[in-house]
């Protein structure tokens, strides 16, 4: 990396663009995790994620664990994860508590999530997958366009990666 970088390493630019480019290329992203650390840049792919939202909190929990038992990754400055999913607009017509999975009208999205540790911000970023009749990826659309930048946002895989993350490490150092 050029020496000329401030103290965040990475970007969520830098992210953002990486992923869809591989999402063009490839016509699919494999779930990936940036950690983003005092003494390195990991990078992990998470090829096989649970299938409930609370079997994935407790997985991540247990990769931030790993994360911090493994000694690679010290002082947790950033985490960023890249992943596929659905999303969905709720309305009036739509049951209460329907997965976007099960939307029929839902959207295929890029999902790019962001936490700096330290300065306790967090970013979602989604861009809709567009494709053509051979189902090739032609476009990524930014799914929020008009969304505020400083509008808090909810990433609770991140924050259970985080918890369990810094329990490891407090566990490490005592």
């Amino acid at each position: 990396m050029p020496p000329e970088r401030e103290q965040n390493h990475i970007t969520l630019e830098e992210i953002i663009s990486n992923a869809k480019e591989i999402m063009i290329r490839h016509g699919k992203h494999v779930p990936t995790l940036i950690m983003e650390a005092s003494n390195n840049l990991v990078v992990t792919q998470v090829p096989s994620m649970p299938v409930t939202h609370g079997e994935r909190l407790e997985f991540m929990r247990f990769v931030g664990q790993v994360a911090a038992k493994s000694g690679r990754v010290n002082q947790l400055q950033q985490v960023f994860m890249v992943s596929e999913g659905w999303l969905s607009i709720a309305s009036e017509d739509k049951p209460v508590g329907m997965r976007p999975s099960q939307d029929p009208e839902r959207k295929e999205a890029l999902i790019i999530s962001g936490m700096q540790i330290n300065e306790q911000k967090k970013h979602l970023n989604a861009f809709e997958v567009v494709r053509d009749n051979n189902q090739q990826v032609i476009d990524l659309e930014e799914f929020f366009p008009g969304r505020e930048k400083d509008e808090t946002v909810d990433i609770p895989l991140l924050d259970a990666f985080v918890d369990g993350f810094q329990m490891a490490l407090r566990a490490r150092n005592n």
